[in-house]
């Protein structure tokens, strides 16, 4: 009788070892499975993966004008909703606190033709008087300004190329610009604003 409880207390614990090592196998080979579908699918949060792509700078030449492939897809989807958006982080790798002279060096600054009173002419594809009689710098340009003390970058571009021959009716095609306001006393960024003329 004796050997009888022996015999029937080390089943028992025979068959918890099996249940718990059952258990313990069951859950580990649903572990293995998630982890391999993790690294199969790549299965990670949005917010991360868009995270990096706005932060991260897209590649530029510094000798090339402003235009839409300076923007990210997140950036244009956004000024295509909205119209425009301020940034903290531009184009070209220039942000808020970051100077005028860090603008100047990643854009063009080659224009030498005649220059109007009121602003100088960065860059520009043309500069042509328009059947108004103005003077007029056909996009893509750059344009400095000060108005009143107040320091503005302006870059505009056009979406897609004109037709040939296009001058007085480049308003009616669509561009996206970016602002950098500078502030006079400090002469670093103060306002990045991106945005899209339709």
């Amino acid at each position: 009788m004796a050997q009888k409880r022996r015999s029937s207390k080390q089943k028992k614990t025979a068959d918890r070892r099996s249940i718990a090592l059952c258990a313990a196998g069951g859950i580990g080979a649903i572990l293995l499975s998630l982890i391999i579908c993790l690294i199969v699918f790549d299965i990670r949060p949005a917010a991360t993966t868009s995270a990096a792509v706005s932060s991260t700078p897209l590649p530029y030449d510094a000798g090339a004008p402003f235009s839409i492939s300076d923007l990210t897809t997140a950036q244009l989807t956004q000024i295509r909703q909205q119209g425009r958006m301020n940034v903290s982080d531009g184009p070209r790798g220039i942000s808020i606190g970051d100077s005028l002279d860090k603008v100047l060096e990643r854009y063009p600054t080659d224009y030498v033709g005649e220059q109007p009173d009121d602003m100088q002419i960065l860059y520009c594809a043309s500069y042509f008087e328009n059947q108004n009689g103005l003077m007029t710098a056909l996009p893509p340009r750059g344009l400095l300004t000060v108005d009143n003390g107040a320091i503005t970058v302006t870059l505009l571009a056009p979406t897609a190329a004109y037709p040939a021959g296009t001058k007085d009716s480049y308003g009616s095609y669509e561009h996206v610009y970016c602002l950098y306001t500078v502030d006079p006393d400090s002469m670093a960024i103060s306002e990045i604003v991106l945005g899209i003329d339709q």
